[in-house]
């Protein structure tokens, strides 16, 4: 795994995606969501509550074991005949909303449905895939108008998988038109290249998952490595995926009968980073923010880890084994929090949701000075257009419509013209930048439509962070190096190591050169984000910046008086 960054930056016909279950220990929902950093976002308040996951697989989940019960909403049946109940969907919406005390999910108070499509335990009808994912995402039949905000499918066919089908198609509808998040599992196919398994993992707008883990040995799992079963891009038509990877191996999973399985597969992958939309939905609604799928997925590729191994190039965006790399839920946290920047002047750390014409081009001019030897990402999304031919569900035909190219830049800001890096992929729909600032200075993202494909308009979601951003003192992310950083900062003196507790340099403490760096970047005079803390009052900023020179000069007269080696401060 990359060092810890500041910030963002970070089955064949039969379900061929289902779950392998391994002989061994588990290492447990309790060690895979902790490692993604739920917790964090629990403890901001953020739990899945008022959103709603919707799970499509080939039976229906038991809602009466009593990890599942308590946020259990409804079932839907496409097939006739008898509900049949399953261990793989029971353990799949486990895996995101558990309330078990010890083994509990990323979003345990998010609402869930189960949808069954078979009374075969086989795959033969494509449409009742497609019927379902209508149905949850338009609140059709007993949801009565109440759509889910996720969908979840860990099931799949073998096949081409340049997201042709019907399938595939419906689902790439459905996030463009319905703005429901969707997440689909890679397949269980690796560690080949080309093995994403053909659909639905191949469609465009979906967030397609891959695992981590290993198989075997004893806890703790190693979750900082792709596992080998993990299919790998490219897809049939070249494109890069998964999008993102998580925790896949050894997982403590509710089953039939109250019990509990040890599972492993990019099945129970899948759903954990469904919980981590639906955390991301429910701040998003608590802030004000848009949860557009596109914005969902910019952030939770843009918030990312990157784990060993990890590359792209210009033109192929994201990595063939891991994507955009790991999920990383507090690093998605401090990526959405900073609130929506449109082009111009922005700060280190955002995103944003705008249109852009053909041959035209936005550009986000990052707001500080970005370090040398600090990594600058960011993350651009739009979606593959289809239509459908009715609006009726059971008898829809989809159709590939357009897709725009769009290609992502970074360039110094006194230079617009000429890209330090570039990721101008043609036949994606998803852009990554990952780029070591060579110099000290200032940088801008440029946003730009090569070609319309289909009109002079296209609507994309753009997140961006640096680590920078951090490094100037906006500790709590509000777009401001204010008396309220500085307080949390001075809260933690001695104790912190973490840069929201105002670690600036991650060197693992808090101290005299994250002071420094704060008040060297002091402006408390500029416009903070929607939902950010006031403009401070000059009376208070002048009293906590006394307080902090004091303790600087306190602190360097201690050292001194004692004998030890004297470090002058950056600021007197």
């Amino acid at each position: 795994m990359m060092p810890r960054r500041s910030i963002a930056l970070a089955m064949g016909m039969l379900c061929t995606v289902c779950v392998s279950i391994p002989v061994g220990p588990a290492a447990a929902l309790d060690v895979a969501v902790p490692f993604g950093e739920a917790d964090f976002m629990w403890a901001q308040g953020y739990t899945g509550s008022g959103v709603e996951i919707g799970v499509i697989d080939l039976y229906l989940a038991d809602q009466t074991h009593p990890a599942l019960s308590g946020n259990y909403l409804g079932s839907e049946k496409f097939v006739n005949g008898t509900g049949w109940v399953g261990s793989h969907a029971t353990a799949v919406i486990g895996a995101a909303v558990s309330q078990d005390a010890t083994f509990r999910g990323p979003a345990p108070d998010a609402g869930w449905w189960t949808a069954q499509t078979t009374n075969r335990g086989s795959i033969t009808k494509v449409r009742k895939q497609t019927l379902a994912a209508e149905t949850f995402a338009q609140g059709l039949r007993g949801l009565g108008g109440n759509p889910v905000e996720v969908i979840t499918l860990s099931i799949g066919l073998g096949g081409d998988s340049a997201g042709g089908d019907q399938w595939s198609l419906a689902l790439d509808h459905i996030v463009n038109t319905e703005g429901r998040t969707i997440t689909v599992a890679a397949g269980n196919d690796g560690p080949g290249g080309g093995s994403v398994m053909g659909r639905p993992p191949g469609a465009f707008n979906v967030i397609t998952v891959g695992a981590t883990g290993e198989i075997g040995g004893t806890p703790p799992v190693d979750y900082g490595r792709v596992i080998g079963f993990s299919s790998r891009g490219p897809t049939d038509d070249g494109r890069a995926k998964p999008d993102i990877v998580a925790p896949g191996s050894m997982l403590r999973l509710p089953t039939l009968g109250s019990g509990w399985i040890d599972g492993s597969g990019t099945s129970f992958a899948t759903p954990l980073v469904a919980g981590g939309a639906a955390l991301l939905m429910q701040m998003g609604g608590d802030l004000g923010y848009s949860t557009d799928p596109k914005v969902v997925k910019s952030i939770l590729l843009n918030s990312a880890d990157k784990l060993a191994g990890w590359t792209n190039t210009p033109t192929r965006p994201l990595d063939f084994a891991q994507g955009a790399g790991q999920m990383n839920l507090r690093e998605a946290y401090l990526q959405y929090l900073p609130g929506q920047h449109a082009p111009g002047a922005v700060p280190g750390v955002g995103w944003d949701t705008e249109q852009v014409t053909e041959s035209a081009e936005n550009v986000y001019l990052l707001d500080l000075n970005v370090p040398a030897g600090e990594f600058i990402t960011a993350t651009l999304v739009w979606d593959r257009i289809v239509t459908t031919d009715t609006e009726d569900v059971e008898a829809a035909v989809y159709g590939f419509d357009h897709l725009d190219n769009l290609d992502l830049f970074l360039y110094r800001a006194n230079d617009l013209t000429t890209p330090l890096a570039a990721s101008a992929s043609t036949i994606d729909n998803v852009e990554h930048l990952y780029f070591l600032a060579p110099t000290t200075g200032r940088y801008a993202i440029g946003v730009r439509m090569s070609d319309a494909a289909g009109g002079d308009l296209e609507t994309y979601a753009l997140a961006w962070g640096v680590v920078g951003g951090l490094l100037g003192g906006d500790v709590d992310l509000d777009g401001c190096v204010d008396d309220d950083d500085l307080s949390l900062l001075l809260a933690n003196w001695g104790a912190g190591d973490e840069w929201g507790e105002g670690d600036l340099n991650d060197d693992g403490a808090v101290d005299d050169d994250d002071l420094s760096l704060l008040l060297a970047n002091w402006a408390p005079g500029c416009s903070p984000v929607p939902g950010g803390a006031a403009v401070p009052e000059p009376a208070s900023s002048s009293l906590l910046l006394l307080g902090a020179l004091a303790l600087i000069r306190r602190r360097w007269r201690s050292s001194s008086v004692e004998g030890s080696e004297k470090s002058k401060p950056l600021v007197a």
